[in-house]
């Protein structure tokens, strides 16, 4: 179900992103919230599925079998899951940062999300950036993830046991794969619009002319327009691919039929 509900969203926000390839018309609220708030989409996205995930989908039969071994929030996955995120939490850190300061003012606003650059001779350009006001909010949401997905993980591995062991961890190894998958997929995604974001403000362009002539000029990295937008496009195709996982660990696995065997 939880799988089911992030992909759902994931159609309505790239509906409400791409508005002219549509073949009917989308209401500017619309495109203005998305252009708004698709920063925090996956981040809110992910937080509602990961309290939706806390919850077991079967509850535990018994009191359990005592077992002395210790069990802390990682108990039940692998060491490369719980990497991933830790990994992408530092870039996207790393990132934010250098948009942020990077970002100026508005001018109208007050509001820095605003990249300038000085073209000499009282000239100048400007466009949006992935700046403070958009990446303060993103930093408290990250954080708000960051900590529902560890006391998901923590209620995982709390309870004691239940007699059958193997089965029992078994649930519990699906449970924390897809507790990580939802948080690594939002995170993949949320890099994806941060990367997106810079693509276009790497794409700015500007005109002047100047006793010399006409004088064109660019932003430093605008070179890193078409390697911004392809690894956003791949970040955020492994996002939604990761909460895909979500939704297919909810079809059971295929048992193989046992048969008599006579002598």
């Amino acid at each position: 179900m939880t799988g089911l509900v992030l992909l759902l969203a994931v159609a309505f926000e790239r509906l409400a992103g791409v508005p002219l390839a549509l073949p009917f018309d989308v209401p500017m609220v619309l495109t203005a919230w998305h252009a708004d708030y698709r920063f925090v989409f996956p981040l809110i996205l992910a937080i509602l599925a990961l309290v939706l995930l806390a919850f077991p989908a079967h509850p535990r039969a018994g009191r359990g079998a005592a077992d002395l071994s210790p069990r802390t929030p990682t108990s039940f996955g692998r060491r490369w899951w719980f990497a991933t995120p830790l990994v992408l939490v530092a870039l996207v850190l790393l990132v934010t940062i250098i948009a942020g300061t990077a970002s100026s003012p508005d001018p109208t606003t007050g509001r820095y999300m605003v990249y300038y650059v000085d073209l000499g001779a009282q000239h100048s350009m400007g466009t949006s950036i992935y700046g403070w006001f958009y990446s303060v909010p993103c930093l408290i949401l990250l954080a708000i993830l960051l900590a529902v997905a560890y006391l998901d993980l923590f209620l995982i591995s709390r309870p004691a046991l239940d007699h059958d062991h193997a089965r029992d961890a078994y649930i519990r190894t699906a449970r924390t794969r897809n507790i990580l998958a939802v948080a690594t997929g939002a995170l993949l995604a949320h890099f994806g619009f941060i990367l997106q974001s810079l693509a276009g403000t790497a794409s700015m362009r500007g005109q002047f002319t100047a006793a010399g002539g006409t004088v064109n000029s660019w932003t430093t990295f605008a070179a890193l327009e078409p390697v911004l937008l392809g690894a956003s496009f791949v970040l955020m195709t492994l996002g939604v691919a990761h909460w895909a996982t979500v939704l297919l660990s909810a079809i059971p696995a295929r048992q193989p039929a046992k048969a008599m065997v006579t002598s």
